[in-house]
């Protein structure tokens, strides 16, 4: 019998005019202890720029990507995801949404140049 886990994925979308690296700048102090988001040269995703945090956080991979305005098609996107597997254990989707878009509000409150909304 095989046992399952929980395998976390998380997305949250974020409209702002700054600049990819200054919202990463902003979520790494606010949200992430002040681990630096980086690596936009890697070109993680082709066709969107993305930053991500270098080392895992208990295990999750977080990474942010978009454009930055208020054009439909401009936005950032937040996302978290669990990036270990175990052998023999069977991942069972659990998803973090709505828990990282009510921590943002929450954080980011003070930071009128940052919105954050449900998709």
């Amino acid at each position: 019998m095989r046992s399952t886990a929980p395998f976390f994925v998380g997305y949250v979308s974020l409209k702002s005019n700054l600049s990819l690296e200054h919202v990463g700048e902003i979520l790494s102090n606010k949200v992430f202890g002040g681990i630096a988001f980086s690596g936009k040269e890697l070109e993680i995703h082709e066709e969107i720029p993305a930053l991500f945090i270098h080392n895992t956080i208990l295990g999750f991979r977080i990474v942010l990507d978009g454009y930055s305005g208020f054009d439909q098609s401009q936005y950032f996107t937040l996302s978290v995801r669990t990036c270990v597997s175990i052998e023999g254990v069977n991942p069972e989707i659990v998803r973090l949404d709505s828990y990282l878009f009510n921590l943002l509000k929450v954080v980011l409150k003070e930071i009128p140049e940052i919105e954050v909304f449900e998709d």
